[in-house]
């Protein structure tokens, strides 16, 4: 059995190729921790950390500080398995309140140890055996370029920001009219009100837009809302910011409240608080999608994993990465809609290409 001797976190900033814009912020960058992870048998694991100020409250700084401080504390000669891996994210758990991307990360880069050291891919040390899974693409809730408004080729479900522009009802309408044969998702990121929710998804369907889901609409807090919302609507109600943990999302069944939910690594914990949630879910008869933050590849990947294994033949929300990444890249794991599960041991194919960017990593042992 392995015992954790190393860990380490750089900061990771990366530019992105055009402007993110949701109800909740605005960036021109991914801004996050890689975490490294290694035991005394020569096996490092890694994970990230994004900052999220109007999310989970985290930033660079945060991060550091919690992976470096108490987290380090508990983890520092600790034995790894494939056993006692999967107690990892309760010892966390206890370790700290909140700070729920540092211990999501900390957990991913020890999941990532033990897969490597095991020879195996992170999906198929969870059980999947998927070699890709689908992702929608966002569209951004402003744009100054009309042209950011066109949903890229190769990609089938298109996610679109509203919530800051008075003329949402008509923008949607205007891409889903030029998409033919998109699905399109709309997510307020918690910017309207009951009424405004109401008038603009009775707006969309008598357009003729017939949207997969309503993500997040309502104050994050207003669980009560989302029900009645429901009770007005045909439209599917998908909680976000509204379900961080199990609890969470025990709270919004008893409401009523939501037909599917997002999990999110960085809200949740980490992947076997994700799975998790998704058990619940599923006893509740609830969709499900797995999102990303703002992250890089590293990230994605983890959460990739996760969707692989609980709801592979979904359409997820794992774009985040492509923000970042050009295009042409002969290493992205992109494929139009796909996004390509890693061949090696781990998280090795974004471990790696992020080692290559020659991050300026402190390290604790």
């Amino acid at each position: 059995m392995a015992r954790i001797v190393e860990i380490a976190t750089a900061r990771l900033v990366r530019e992105l190729n055009q402007p993110f814009v949701t109800a909740l912020r605005s960036t021109t960058q991914v801004v996050s921790v890689a975490i490294r992870v290694t035991t005394d048998d020569g096996a490092s694991g890694y994970g990230e950390a994004p900052q999220i100020w109007r999310v989970t409250g985290e930033s660079q700084a945060s991060a550091e500080a919690c992976v470096q401080g108490p987290l380090a504390d508990a983890l520092l000669g600790l034995e790894l398995d494939a056993e006692s891996v999967r107690g990892v994210h309760e010892l966390l758990a206890r370790t700290v309140a909140g700070n729920t991307g540092a211990r999501a990360a900390c957990e991913v880069a020890a999941i990532d140890a033990v897969a490597r050291a095991s020879g195996q891919g992170f999906a198929a040390f969870l059980g999947a055996p998927a070699e890709a899974v689908t992702t929608d693409i966002t569209i951004a809730a402003t744009v100054t370029d009309p042209s950011a408004e066109r949903v890229p080729e190769g990609f089938r479900t298109a996610k679109v920001k509203v919530g800051l522009d008075p003329a949402d009802v008509e923008r949607v309408i205007r891409i889903h009219d030029s998409a033919d044969g998109v699905r399109i998702r709309v997510d307020a990121n918690q910017a309207w009100d009951l009424d405004r929710a109401t008038s603009n998804l009775e707006r969309w369907q008598r357009a003729g837009v017939d949207l997969e889901f309503v993500e997040q609409p309502l104050p994050a807090w207003d669980v009560r809302g989302h029900a009645e919302l429901r009770r007005r609507t045909l439209v599917p109600v998908l909680l976000d910011e509204s379900v961080f943990s199990v609890h969470d999302l025990d709270r919004a069944i008893e409401a009523d409240a939501a037909d599917a939910v997002n999990i999110k690594l960085a809200k949740c914990g980490g992947i076997y608080a994700g799975l998790e949630i998704a058990r619940l879910a599923r006893r509740a008869d609830l969709g499900l999608m797995v999102g990303s933050m703002m992250e890089s590849e590293l990230g994605v990947s983890a959460a990739a994993a996760l969707a692989s294994a609980i709801a592979p033949g979904q359409t997820h929300d794992l774009d985040a990465a492509w923000w970042s990444i050009d295009a042409a890249d002969p290493g992205t794991p992109y494929s139009a809609d796909a996004y390509r599960l890693n061949d090696g041991p781990g998280l090795s194919r974004a471990s790696d290409r992020i080692g290559a960017e020659g991050l300026d990593w402190t390290s604790r042992r």
